[in-house]
């Protein structure tokens, strides 16, 4: 596309929606590139648009002399440098609310997935198997059941909002001193693994939640509890978690981040029973999808001197 004078280079990395990249097409000299030779493009581009899997830091940074925003299509930031961005003058933009409702729902069924069991009847069952069927029983009630929620930011409160809807007991953990209004009982970590019979996790990765649930955090929760796990994967020690559900220490978990992604050959969960994992799938409904390539708005806004609605330099 040849480039209309007066328009900003917006060099985009990862994949988007095609409203978005028309959005960006209007308002912009749209550059697409896969982020493994964005070292071709960057020195031209007054706007960054990425994903998960682009790095934006120091290096890249002092390629990109033109740089006044990067978009990050999504809500995690563990890929950009917030500080290098700082000192270099470049504003950073994200979407921090495109995929809470989508993560909420994956939990809650991952909740129920892991404590009841359905049998589907895809055709004609004969009467002896239908009957030896209805005689399994499995699971347990939810409403007698106690949640733990650590981090209770935008995910993790809404999290909590449906388990005390479907009667759960739910405890929270948060660095905050966050307030829900459904019942629910702040306390530390402790208290919630040793009382939990389900344990999600919904927090940033930063330095203090690296591998957090580690053996030592492992050895403290109830026995026979489940684990969830559709926030960060370098948030847990995977050797340590296989090693929990096969001893039996854990009875179940769900993974839908994972570390590295993808997981290799010798990802220790493969093969296990007791564990469901799926390919970082969580937040993949199109209407979220959709949401997070929305971050276009306020690059193009930043380019055009306006204020953004999610700057992420305000985030807490």
């Amino acid at each position: 596309m040849p480039m209309s004078a007066g328009k900003p280079t917006v060099l985009v990395t990862e994949p988007l929606n095609e409203s978005s990249l028309e959005y960006l097409q209007e308002h912009s000299k749209l550059i697409r590139v896969p982020c493994e030779r964005i070292d071709e493009a960057i020195a031209d581009a007054d706007g960054l648009v990425v994903r998960t899997y682009t790095q934006v830091n120091e290096e890249l940074l002092a390629k990109a002399p033109k740089l006044k925003v990067v978009g990050r299509a999504g809500v995690a930031l563990e890929n950009i440098d917030l500080p290098a961005c700082r000192a270099h003058r470049v504003q950073v933009v994200h979407m921090p609310e495109a995929n809470t409702l989508a993560v909420v729902d994956y939990t809650i069924r991952m909740i129920i997935e892991m404590n009841r069991r359905f049998w589907p009847m895809k055709g004609w069952m004969s009467g002896e198997d239908f009957h030896a069927v209805r005689k399994q029983t499995f699971g347990r009630f939810l409403v007698d059941a106690t949640l733990g929620i650590v981090g209770c930011g935008r995910i993790g409160s809404r999290v909590g909002r449906a388990a005390a809807g479907l009667g759960m007991r739910v405890l929270y953990n948060d660095i905050l001193d966050i307030r829900v209004d459904y019942p629910a009982e702040a306390v530390d970590k402790k208290t919630l693994y040793a009382a939990s019979d389900i344990v999600t996790i919904h927090v940033p990765l930063d330095d203090t939640t690296r591998r957090f649930i580690d053996a030592a955090a492992l050895a403290k929760f109830k026995d026979g509890a489940q684990f969830i796990n559709a926030a960060r994967g370098p948030c847990v020690d995977y050797h340590a978690l296989a090693e929990a559900l096969r001893s039996g220490k854990l009875s179940a978990a769900a993974i839908d981040c994972h570390h590295p992604e993808p997981p290799p050959k010798d990802y220790p969960l493969f093969g296990l029973d007791n564990v469901i994992l799926t390919p970082h799938v969580a937040a993949r409904v199109p209407k979220a999808i959709q949401n997070m390539s929305d971050v276009v708005f306020d690059v193009i806004a930043v380019l055009q001197g306006k204020t953004p609605k999610f700057p992420a330099q305000q985030e807490t």
